[in-house]
């Protein structure tokens, strides 16, 4: 049942990377979704209705989501947002320079701790684009 479980996210992360990453990056992405849910211990059940819309405030999501984050370069260790890779990897999945500029403005908030700017971040984006264009 976990192998099951595991290859349920597994899947999901796949499926929720961009066709326009190369098989290696998708690669290295399944990799960073596995090592983020060794490494925080959160349920992948939790992970997956996640990548569907469906967030719960569960604090090993929030690890999870600052891990991701950090792998990708959302954000340094510290969890600190770091802005022009955010707005370059917006770039490459939203068309419109306004519509990057307004998710960044609107999403990128500090919060009381890093996964809880990681999370809500990725919320927020999930919330306000309406195409749910992964960033990575």
């Amino acid at each position: 049942m976990k192998s099951f479980l595991l290859v349920t996210v597994v899947i999901s992360l796949v499926l929720y990377v961009s066709a326009e990453l190369s098989e290696e990056q998708k690669q290295k992405v399944v990799s960073y979704g596995k090592d983020c849910i060794a490494d925080t211990g959160v349920d992948k059940e939790i992970v997956q209705k996640a990548h569907q819309g469906s967030f719960s405030d569960d604090p090993k999501l929030k690890a999870f989501a600052f891990c991701m984050s950090k792998k990708i370069g959302l954000q340094s260790e510290s969890g600190d947002v770091q802005t022009d890779v955010l707005k370059q990897k917006l770039s490459s999945v939203v068309d419109d320079p306004d519509t990057v500029h307004n998710l960044i403005s609107a999403c990128v908030q500090k919060k009381d701790t890093p996964e809880e700017t990681a999370y809500q971040t990725f919320v927020c984006y999930h919330e306000k684009n309406p195409k749910h264009s992964p960033i990575f």
